[in-house]
């Protein structure tokens, strides 16, 4: 290809019980609701409502949800795990960078501890009646 007839948009073709076919770029991809669950809470909607945004980056707008064609290419390279809620995703991006061990880590704990270090926890009293 030359990339001067390639057409530079995005367009749901088909919606199915088993995910939503789609052509970017003038090539055809399968986002299976197995591959891409949120995808299948979509409302059918919003469903055909993607727009492109260049480069193989599409997008629902109305849902915050971003794709790539990379990923519809080869959904097994990009595990759900890494296409759940902002809030798990976050918490699990925080467990792994908390075991991360660096020196501006270890010299922030140095200073903590200097002042007093984190404070314990109270130890919740049992009402006897």
């Amino acid at each position: 290809m030359n990339g001067k007839n390639v057409k530079t948009d995005a367009e749901v073709r088909m919606l199915t019980p088993e995910g939503v076919y789609l052509v970017v770029e003038d090539k055809g991809y399968f986002a299976s609701f197995k591959d891409f669950p949120f995808l299948a809470d979509l409302p059918s909607t919003q469903v055909f409502d993607v727009e492109y945004c260049g480069h193989g980056h599409i997008r629902w707008e109305l849902a915050d949800i971003d794709l790539n064609t990379k990923i519809l290419a080869n959904p097994e390279k990009y595990p759900v795990s890494f296409q759940i809620g902002t809030s798990e995703a976050a918490a699990r991006m925080g467990k792994i960078g908390g075991a991360v061990h660096s020196h501006r880590k270890a010299a922030a704990s140095r200073a903590n501890g200097m002042k007093g270090g984190r404070p314990r926890k109270k130890k919740k009293e049992l009402a006897l009646t």
